[in-house]
């Protein structure tokens, strides 16, 4: 049950903190009081979205923190233990979220992701807004009402962590095979144009390299031809430096008599002069090579092509290409060869959907069970709600044949289900979307949360204006309803409601009475807890909407009848 919830910075709440206590406790006070951001707070620190608009204004974050104390034998204390929280029965949650958009969950004062939260809390409190009204329409949701009241876990298990993946993994390698023997022939046909087109083009590296330096060369051609020429010029020439070093040579032999060193410095010159000539020569046959013929201009412009074709389709480079190649053919390989792994896999995967087909045999066996008993008991609960007369009933759909259903093989089983009503007698079954009423949908809602709540073991349960649409003596039937469940302490749970009935609230517990008020230009919201009798009787009075004495009176007898019809219950 819920113990204590602390609520900093959000909306109209500065610093709140609110004690609870078993039983029913319902909040009541003027509308726009505060009251549904209270269940915002808990929902929050419960695992709800972050919304930043929540923060209080002027303020940089806001936080919650709820103690909740589980019984020994609960459920949430193994899964907490699981996550390595301990396995201590006072439960403490903390949540924080700033303006700048950080998060920070804390369980039993250890850092949790949001995921776990949602997980841990799932088993501590139930929270049922007006929304859950039009949800519970949906037939996909009364489905999993339905569930929760069913014990069909370890087919469920089974079917979700077991069998699902092993379907999934042998569709995936089917998948990869090419599926059935058509879609894999026409694999093969790919594979095979795929293979020939790259084996064809016999592409490398080292190739494409020398085309790419070619190609530079050819578009450059013009600017090789006139630097070489010039370079040329420069030493083969009438005045070039061949012929320059050859006369410069002569002239120091001629006085080599004279001077010493004259004939080495000819031999020197004459050195230079054969390395001159040669460097000429590289140069005449660079200036060839820059000739492109227009034949070898198309071949390295197609060639160069067949790269970039080759590239776009198999790779972003030479290396990814011919990796493609090695690849495609180890899968064509594969695929020639595959006719007996086939024939393993598709015998392995009907084993698996025959299997599954059982499964969800029995899941929809238990389901049908599950509905009779569902059935009786909303029609008690409705009956308790004043709804007398009524009939409802599961409908499901026509059991599918093991052909039919691994058409579409869901782990989840193959029901479909429909909530079917009749509020009058003699009046036919219709789906409950059709028949039901604003105030016969409240009741219907508390009847299935009293059932499933029960069934799920869930220890406390909120209803924010769960009176919606109902009044007088169908308000009464509620407030009864509420007071029994919550005051059984084998089957019931903590409960708290937010109200504007005076029916519920002088049924209620504890009576949490939520108020605004000014301070220093700014608006606030405060909690009471209305502890005497007086207090109690104003409160239920001003719901009643009377005034005056009599309006007291009648306020303390409601409260009096009250006190009497759980002192009976009791």
């Amino acid at each position: 049950m819920l113990k204590n919830l602390v609520i900093n910075n959000i909306a109209l709440i500065d610093n709140l903190e609110i004690e609870f206590r078993d039983g029913l406790t319902v909040l009541s006070g003027e509308t726009g009081s505060g009251k549904s951001i209270i269940v915002d707070s808990l929902a929050f620190v419960l695992g709800d979205r972050a919304d930043k608009s929540l923060i209080k204004y002027g303020e940089d974050a806001a936080e919650v923190t709820a103690l909740f104390e589980a019984e020994e034998a609960s459920p949430v204390l193994s899964r907490l233990n699981e996550y390595g929280y301990g396995s201590d029965t006072e439960i403490l949650l903390y949540r924080r979220m700033s303006v700048a958009g950080k998060n920070e969950i804390r369980i039993q004062g250890k850092p949790a992701t949001l995921s776990i939260l949602k997980e841990i809390c799932a088993e501590l409190v139930d929270i049922f807004g007006q929304g859950q009204h039009l949800a519970l329409l949906n037939e996909k949701k009364q489905l999993e009402v339905l569930d929760s009241f069913c014990s069909h876990k370890n087919i469920s298990d089974k079917m979700q962590s077991e069998l699902k993946p092993r379907l999934v993994a042998i569709n995936n390698e089917l998948k990869a095979f090419g599926g059935d023997e058509a879609e894999r022939e026409r694999l093969l046909d790919i594979l095979k144009y795929q293979i020939d087109e790259i084996s064809a083009a016999d592409v490398s590296e080292k190739e494409e390299q020398e085309l790419l330096a070619a190609h530079k060369r050819m578009v450059n051609a013009e600017k090789l031809s006139l630097a070489i020429g010039q370079a040329l010029d420069c030493l083969s020439g009438d005045r070039g430096a061949i012929t320059q070093l050859s006369q410069a040579a002569n002239q120091l032999r001629n006085i080599s008599s004279l001077e010493n060193c004259a004939d080495e410095l000819s031999n020197r010159l004459t050195s230079a002069r054969i390395e001159v000539d040669d460097i000429a020569s590289q140069l005449q046959e660079i200036l060839i090579s820059t000739e492109f013929s227009s034949s070898e201009v198309d071949r390295i412009e197609e060639r160069l092509e067949k790269y970039r074709q080759l590239k776009r389709k198999y790779g972003d480079s030479v290396a990814e290409v011919i990796n493609f190649l090695t690849a495609a053919r180890q899968k064509y390989d594969n695929l020639i060869n595959a006719t007996e792994r086939i024939e393993e896999l598709n015998t392995q995967k009907n084993a698996v959907l025959q299997e599954m087909y059982e499964l969800a045999l029995q899941k929809s066996y238990l389901r049908r069970e599950a509905a009779q008993k569902l059935s009786h008991d909303i029609m008690c609960e409705l009956n308790d709600l004043g709804m007398q007369g009524t009939t409802f009933e599961v409908q499901f759909n026509e059991r599918p044949s093991l052909e039919q259903y691994i058409k579409n093989p869901a782990a989840d089983g193959f029901d479909k289900v429909e909530f079917m009503m009749s509020a009058n007698v003699g009046e036919p079954l219709k789906p409950l979307a059709k028949v039901i009423s604003g105030g016969e949908m409240s009741r219907f809602m508390l009847a299935v949360k009293n059932i499933t709540a029960l069934a799920e073991k869930i220890p406390t349960m909120i209803f924010d204006e769960i009176d919606a649409g109902i009044s007088g003596n169908m308000a009464q039937m509620v407030a009864n309803k509420l007071a029994t469940v919550s005051a059984n302490k084998s089957s019931g749970y903590q409960c708290i409601v937010i109200t504007h009935l005076p029916q519920i609230a002088a049924m209620a517990d504890v009576n949490l009475y939520i108020r605004k008020f000014e301070r220093g230009g700014r608006t606030f919201t405060a909690v009471d807890v209305l502890t005497d009798f007086e207090q109690r009787a104003a409160e239920v009075s001003r719901l009643m909407g009377s005034v005056g004495e009599h309006a007291i009176v009648n306020a303390k007898e409601l409260l009096n009848w009250s006190e009497s019809y759980k002192s009976n219950r009791k």
